[in-house]
């Protein structure tokens, strides 16, 4: 590639400078790369570079190095179909696990008359769950296709007992990055917030499900009881007049909403790749996410994220990946998006769920 590329240079130059005066050669890491001036209009002008360069095998990355805009190249990943058969078998297993989950939840109350079948209580956690999930994952589907991006269809991730959940979420896998930072943080805001507003329905169908039992009614029970996000709490009080002194049992609808805003908080944790991590690298550019990513790890901690924490921290020291950034990483982010990331902000607020187990005995 570097010696096709240098051969190349003079091509490269001409195409270049029709977008960018090209000022020098510079070698950026031992690859050549031009240094250029840079237009207020740099954003379009880069779109339309990329959309010149992409047929000769090359995507262009624009860059700041010792104060100087500098472009260089990389090979355009080569375009093959995804393999869709992958994506439907773990969405099914997924499907699978999380109603075997919802079972366990809904087998209580079904016994107690509460439900009338502790399937269909599966089916009401799993089909809820699997439609936050999927609407989180299809909006940033929509967004790669609209902002240009190789991206697969979502892998869904199974996971059996004694997991309490049946997933952890799903993953996109991207092929090729963001044009612009604009691009980078539609991405990664695209997917809670689309999340996030399934997720607010399902809760509040869930509320107007649920069951407020009087603490006579259950005498001599203990239950494993886990605190509510800041959303569920103040959806109740408004919604519901529940007696002080009864319980709230959560419908199996309400329990996948829960679990939503939990995937939600957790993805938008400032870490990596995750949606949070993808908003900071949008902003703030790669050194302050490197820093940034250890206090989203710091955070996870603190909400008592074990499982997450550790395999973050796994992939920032043994991978030692850094987010690559959008191809154009010069030209600013809009306002717009600033916005968007209050909004985010916003989001994992609300939906952060501090894990702690706490015995309840009536």
């Amino acid at each position: 590639m570097g010696l096709e590329l240098t051969w190349r240079l003079e091509e490269f130059r001409e195409i270049v400078n029709e977008y960018f005066p090209v000022v020098d050669l510079w070698f950026d890491d031992g690859r050549p790369a031009f240094v250029v001036q840079v237009a207020p209009d740099s954003q379009q002008r880069f779109l339309q570079l990329r959309q010149r360069l992409e047929p000769l095998g090359y995507l262009p990355l624009l860059r700041r190095r010792d104060g100087k805009e500098l472009i260089r190249f990389v090979p355009r990943p080569a375009a093959r179909g995804w393999r869709w058969e992958i994506n439907a078998a773990m969405f099914a297993l997924t499907l699978v696990t999380t109603s075997v989950a919802g079972y366990s939840q809904a087998a209580w109350l079904a016994e107690r008359g509460y439900l009338s079948s502790a399937w269909g209580g599966a089916l009401a956690f799993s089909l809820s769950l699997m439609l936050i999930l999927g609407t989180h994952e299809a909006a940033h589907k929509v967004v790669s296709v609209v902002r240009g991006i190789d991206a697969s269809l979502p892998y869904f991730i199974p996971m059996p007992p004694p997991f309490p959940f049946g997933t952890m979420g799903a993953v996109i896998i991207t092929r090729t990055p963001a044009p612009n930072r604009n691009s980078l943080m539609d991405l990664g805001a695209s997917g809670p917030i689309a999340g996030f507003v399934v997720a607010v329905i399902v809760v509040i169908v869930g509320l107007t499900k649920s069951f407020a039992l009087s603490p006579d009614a259950i005498r001599g029970e203990a239950f494993l009881g886990l605190p509510d996000p800041l959303l569920i709490r103040w959806l109740a009080a408004l919604l519901l007049d529940i007696p002080e002194d009864a319980l709230l049992f959560s419908h199996p609808i309400l329990s996948a909403g829960w679990v939503g805003l939990l995937v939600t908080s957790i993805n938008l944790l400032p870490v990596s790749m995750l949606d949070g991590g993808h908003a900071i690298r949008a902003l703030a550019g790669g050194r302050v996410h490197r820093i940034v990513s250890w206090t989203g790890v710091a955070a996870a901690l603190v909400l008592r994220y074990w499982v997450m924490a550790a395999l973050l921290a796994a992939v920032m020291l043994v991978l030692r990946r850094e987010h690559p950034g959008p191809m154009d990483d010069v030209s600013p982010i809009h306002p717009s998006r600033v916005a968007l990331a209050i909004v985010l902000l916003v989001i994992f607020i609300v939906s952060a769920i501090p894990i702690e187990v706490t015995l309840v005995r009536p």
